[in-house]
């Protein structure tokens, strides 16, 4: 990793706390929500006087990782396995040559989580690696013994899910995973304000499922009618959830529910950003897909530019004006709400996942084509709001 690219993070950090950290998964500059401590996506900040006190703040609010977030994917394999013979990196070590990264999550600016694939035996295993330097170096730690697992979220050094076609939690810091039945499917999950959300589907159906952080304790959240949900959002005690046409928003944590105008005519959306600006990404049913904001907690959405090279792949919203997508290849950033999509210096790939710590950290995943027809998995990682993406590699 370069030295310029190392002083511009130690820049922005420094930064960050003299302007006193605001909050939150990746959520806004004036909410840091990191999942930085804004979408971890996603980091909530309460105003810092110091390093340390910056360094908290930012864990707290970085608990769910991605804001726009890309729809969680079930990943499978040839071959995969389920259960305790599944092909997995189940103890700690050494990152494996060859490490392929699907999911991120972030507890602070620099304690951050992948989940993917490395080479192990001619297989391809579940893998996670650990970063607490934000990057210069990472370790292994166990995973779930199982393949069918895509998306990772952690709301603490101890507390974490990881997700797809089946549900495991850890509260040891992942030295041991525990698989939970509460259906055949997870489709998103969200961990703010000391609560864990999930959207899980069985046999057509699907609820949302939330339990204390800390305890494997789920119960069914009530009051979202019949209708098949979808987007899922928190941040603090707010909830946001899609529920067939319609947005729902609780403000007390999922005990109650009340509808609100929400996005008329889409399919489903993945929503990120806060109360005051929310961005959604739906799909139509036909391209190309939409980016809509809302200033007044999901009552209204307006529409913004359309995107050059869509349909849009993944998207993630920094502040209530920065924002970042993927068409079919390169990376846009809009400065001025959606108005217009300037093109990232990223280069082109198939981006999966996009997601900001605050108001100008982010991250991206690509997956890159080999010469062998096998994808490669990178991070990036911007300083300046998507203007800009550097490479982080995971060895030598």
């Amino acid at each position: 990793m370069s030295m310029d690219f190392l002083e511009a993070l130690e820049e922005q950090l420094v930064a960050a706390t003299e302007r006193g950290v605001r909050r939150r998964r990746w959520r806004w500059p004036w909410l840091m929500r990191i999942r930085l401590p804004l979408r971890a996506p996603t980091v909530g900040i309460a105003a810092g006087v110091g390093a340390a006190l910056a360094a908290s703040a930012i864990a707290a609010t970085l608990t769910q990782l991605p804001a726009s977030k890309p729809k969680p994917v079930a990943r499978t394999s040839a071959g995969a396995a389920t259960g305790a013979g599944a092909r997995s990196f189940t103890t700690a070590g050494a990152v494996p040559a060859g490490f392929s990264p699907e999911s991120f999550t972030a507890i602070s600016e620099l304690t951050w989580w992948l989940l993917g694939i490395a080479p192990c035996g001619g297989h391809s295993c579940t893998t996670i690696v650990h970063t607490i330097d934000g990057g210069p170096s990472f370790t292994r730690i166990p995973a779930p013994p199982t393949s069918q697992v895509a998306n990772l979220r952690f709301g603490s050094l101890d507390d974490g899910y990881a997700f797809g076609q089946q549900l495991w939690s850890t509260h040891d810091g992942g030295r041991n995973w525990a698989r939970l039945q509460l259906g055949s499917t997870v489709d998103d999950l969200d961990i703010s304000g000391g609560r864990v959300y999930a959207i899980v589907s069985s046999r057509g159906h699907t609820q949302l499922m939330s339990s204390p952080l800390a305890t494997d304790s789920w119960t069914r959240v009530a009051g979202l009618g019949g209708g098949h949900l979808s987007g899922l959002w928190a941040q603090g005690a707010t909830v946001f959830v899609e529920s067939g046409s319609h947005l729902l928003v609780s403000d007390d944590s999922g005990r109650s529910f009340r509808r609100v105008g929400g996005v008329r005519g889409a399919g489903d959306c993945a929503y990120d950003g806060g109360p005051q600006a929310l961005w959604a990404l739906c799909s139509t049913g036909t391209a190309p897909d939409d980016i809509l904001l809302s200033t007044d907690s999901g009552n209204s959405f307006n529409a913004a530019a359309q995107v050059p090279d869509g349909p849009i792949d993944s998207f993630a919203a920094a502040t209530a004006t920065v924002a970042v997508a993927s068409g079919q290849g390169p990376l846009y950033v809009t400065s001025d709400a959606g108005a217009s999509w300037t093109p990232s210096s990223a280069p082109p790939a198939d981006w999966t996942y996009l997601g900001f710590t605050d108001a100008t950290h982010g991250v991206a995943i690509g997956q890159f084509g080999s010469d062998a027809g096998v994808s490669d998995g990178r991070l990036y990682y911007t300083t300046d709001g998507g203007a800009s993406y550097h490479r982080v590699k995971f060895g030598p």
